[in-house]
């Protein structure tokens, strides 16, 4: 004998639906797809019988798209317009000038006193590991 059907639920019948749903909208989509792809091809078609293309490799091939990508260089967007006196330099160069000169002076004289520490501190500690040797060796200290 056979068992008795198992009793539906409706979280059951929701899951159903929305796989029933997600079924749905994937088959549109690859309706769609197919579609989009169709009427690529009809106007790839059209478009070699308006104007066929030369045979791949020869060279008028080559030819066609050498000139295909010049013209994609010519269509770049124009650069944006510049001042002469930006371009040539202005009234101000000379301050600016100036400006940069102090501004470079400024930075090799904050080098030049950080390495100066530098070498103050490691000169420091060279004498004392020094004076704890000779202390060490019963040697007259240095100060």
């Amino acid at each position: 004998s056979a068992a008795p059907p198992a009793a539906v639920t409706s979280s059951a019948i929701s899951a159903l639906a929305t796989f029933d749903k997600e079924q749905q909208r994937e088959m549109e989509r690859a309706q769609s797809k197919h579609e989009r792809k169709q009427e690529t091809k009809r106007q790839k078609e059209a478009m070699e019988e308006l104007a066929p293309r030369p045979d791949p490799g020869s060279f008028q091939a080559r030819m066609e798209k050498r000139h295909q990508k010049g013209a994609y260089c010519r269509e770049r967007p124009p650069s944006p317009e510049m001042r002469d006196a930006d371009l040539m330099g202005g009234d101000n160069v000379k301050a600016q000038m100036m400006k940069q000169r102090q501004s470079r002076e400024r930075r090799e004289a904050e080098k030049a006193v950080q390495g100066q520490a530098k070498l103050d501190a490691y000169r420091e500690k060279e004498k004392e590991k020094m004076n704890e040797f000779r202390r060490q060796m019963g040697l007259p200290l240095e100060d």
